[in-house]
């Protein structure tokens, strides 16, 4: 699929946005009807819930998030999977998490956006 490519940029600009607690930029990157589902966490939907999920990880001192596509693959002519690892760090530089995720991309028109973004923790 000549999309793939794509998502390396996409996933940059999650990251810088997570950094910059850039919410607007953050909500432009999923779906509105978008379903996060957290270990430990019911599933939060829309932006909304993407917002509080956000809140929560800010909250706890996270400043950034460093993900790493390993795979990404079409599941039909608008639906991408990307599978990877994450990095989660406080504002020292502190390990705060690490674990692994699957997100469901979606295009409308063009555009790619996070659909369902499914992550788990390593941490016991």
């Amino acid at each position: 699929m000549a999309d793939v490519p794509l998502i390396p940029a996409l996933v940059e600009k999650f990251m810088a946005c997570f950094k910059a607690n850039d919410m607007k930029g953050l909500f432009s990157m999923y779906m509105v009807d978008c379903k996060i589902m957290k270990t430990g966490m019911d599933t939060a939907h829309g932006h909304e819930g993407l917002g509080k999920v956000v809140a929560g990880f800010h909250a706890l001192g996270v400043t950034t998030v460093e993900r790493k596509s390993e795979e990404v693959g079409p599941m039909g002519s608008d639906v991408m999977y990307e599978r990877g690892t994450y990095t989660m760090k406080t504002e020292d530089g502190t390990l705060a998490d690490t674990g692994k995720y699957i997100v469901i991309w979606k295009k409308v028109g063009s555009d790619w956006f996070q659909y369902i973004d499914i992550f788990n923790t390593n941490n016991a």
